[in-house]
């Protein structure tokens, strides 16, 4: 009401004024617009953004931008490259029909991988030999077949004790990826023999641990072997003896072994000579001549085959043909050392093998007098060390 009225009041008393005072001349009336801006709110700012709204708007367009091509990047051109499914048919997730396409290739890819499976399955089951990827390479596997593979998968070690299943089931007694000594044909060998060895009347268990006792003081004696324990290893445990393989056919020597084979998780390592050589038909590769040389000191060891008294060879229950090895140098016996899980010692009657393992933290016992390494009127080294 004062912003309408407000003139008038004015100018009521500008009349009021003059006629008491006798003044005519009267101030410039203000005009009603002007009175109406001096009373009404002024303006706070102008139509315009601000200098510090645009910079928020573009700093925010700018960050959506990167979001938009970073998102882009990642699930259109970097996902097909890791996504095997989408890569199978070949071609690249591309716009419009791409992922179509894609899927037709998977499905014709598939199809393809189940027809080829269809011959195989059937020669599988029809017990014919099948390719395998060494036949469709070339390889030397052409003639293996597929139900001999799984055959071997089944393989039963020949060394398992026969209260063991064998297998696959059979990897569960493994320690260290070898059977222990107590699942082992060895390690009831002797117990499966009832029959009288001695003029005592003992059994073969009680004859044999009368001999190994004998054995085993010879074998820690620090004047025949160096030996710094007093006392043996435990039973079962992992030894290694490495002889000559000219000795291979001495009686006291596969005594020796009969006894270590009983009691211990035995390996053996024959030391060939530079002069060994089987024979073998002309034109057989070398590899098969080494084979036969090795199968030939496995049969020396035997005793002609056998088993029943233990001054007749090392049987195949007590010492089985896959842990007699065969190394023509140093370097090739350590390195077989090596590979095996601690055992508590190693037998060799050559020194550079103790100054190669010791620094490798294993304990070497060697046998027989210096540097003398071969046998000596008939008797082995180690048949003389550790039975004489």
């Amino acid at each position: 009401s004062t912003a309408l009225f407000g003139p008038c009041i004015i100018i009521q008393e500008q009349t009021t004024h003059a006629a008491l005072t006798g003044h005519t001349d009267m101030p410039p009336i203000m005009s009603t617009d002007e009175t109406i801006s001096e009373h009404s709110t002024p303006p706070t700012s102008d139509d315009g953004w601000s200098d510090e709204e645009i910079e928020t708007m573009l700093g925010t367009a700018i960050l959506v931008g990167i979001a938009t091509l970073i998102i882009y990047y990642m699930y259109v051109i970097l996902r097909p490259l890791f996504n095997p499914k989408q890569n199978a048919g070949g071609a690249a997730v591309g716009a419009g029909g791409g992922r179509a396409r894609n899927n037709n290739n998977n499905n014709i890819a598939i199809d393809a991988a189940r027809r080829q499976r269809q011959p195989t399955q059937a020669a599988f089951a029809a017990g014919a030999r099948a390719p395998t990827r060494a036949a469709v390479g070339g390889g030397a596997d052409a003639t293996a077949s597929l139900p001999s593979s799984v055959a071997s998968g089944k393989r039963r070690p020949p060394h398992l004790a026969h209260s063991c299943s064998g297998g696959p089931s059979g990897s569960r007694y493994l320690i260290e990826g070898l059977i222990p000594f107590k699942r082992s044909l060895a390690g009831s060998y002797e117990s499966s023999k009832n029959a009288t060895v001695s003029q005592e009347g003992d059994d073969v268990v009680t004859a044999n641990r009368k001999s190994r006792a004998r054995l085993l003081a010879r074998l820690l004696n620090p004047a025949l072997t160096g030996a710094q324990a007093k006392t043996p290893p435990a039973r079962g445990s992992n030894v290694i003896v490495c002889i000559p393989s000219a000795d291979v056919g001495c009686p006291k020597l596969q005594q020796a072994l009969y006894l270590l084979g009983t009691y211990f998780n035995l390996f053996l390592v024959l030391t060939l000579s530079t002069k060994d050589n089987a024979g073998g038909a002309a034109g057989v590769g070398e590899s098969d001549k080494e084979k036969e040389l090795l199968d030939d000191l496995r049969a020396q060891l035997r005793g002609n085959g056998n088993e029943a008294h233990n001054d007749n060879g090392v049987p195949i229950a007590v010492l089985p043909d896959h842990r007699i090895v065969a190394a023509r140098t140093v370097e090739a016996k350590v390195a077989f050392v090596r590979q095996m899980h601690r055992p508590e010692f190693v037998l060799d009657c050559d020194a550079e093998m103790k100054t190669q393992l010791e620094r490798f933290g294993f304990m070497v016992l060697l046998y027989g007098p210096g540097d003398e390494k071969r046998s000596s009127d008939g008797v082995s080294l180690l048949g003389r060390t550790l039975m004489a």
